[in-house]
């Protein structure tokens, strides 16, 4: 899963600033590595803007389904925003696209 060609779509390109993109792949390639650990077909990132912390602008909650998987990011980015993502893998390609784009 997720070593096939990568893309995104309009709707991240236009909303999701570049460097929140590559972390999300790079979240992606580092659970690729966990051993014993099937990665899912559909990840999910939920992108929540933090206004309280002096540190971090981004909460970043990555998860999935099968096996259940989640984990909390906390970091600090030019642009943070509010919105689900999802990157999903068809055994062709690998895409990184908005909920609402689905």
């Amino acid at each position: 899963m997720f070593d096939n060609a990568r893309y995104i779509t309009s709707g991240i390109n236009e909303e999701v600033d570049e460097s929140i993109q590559v972390l999300l792949w790079n979240f992606i390639d580092l659970l690729k590595l966990k051993e014993d650990f099937t990665i899912d077909w559909l990840q999910v990132f939920e992108l929540r803007e933090i206004s309280n912390s002096k540190t971090f602008n981004q909460e970043i909650v990555h998860s999935q389904e099968e096996p259940l998987y989640k984990k909390h990011y906390l970091v600090a980015v030019d642009k943070p925003i509010s919105t689900k993502i999802y990157v999903i893998d068809d055994s062709e390609q690998s895409v990184l696209m908005l909920s609402k784009e689905y």
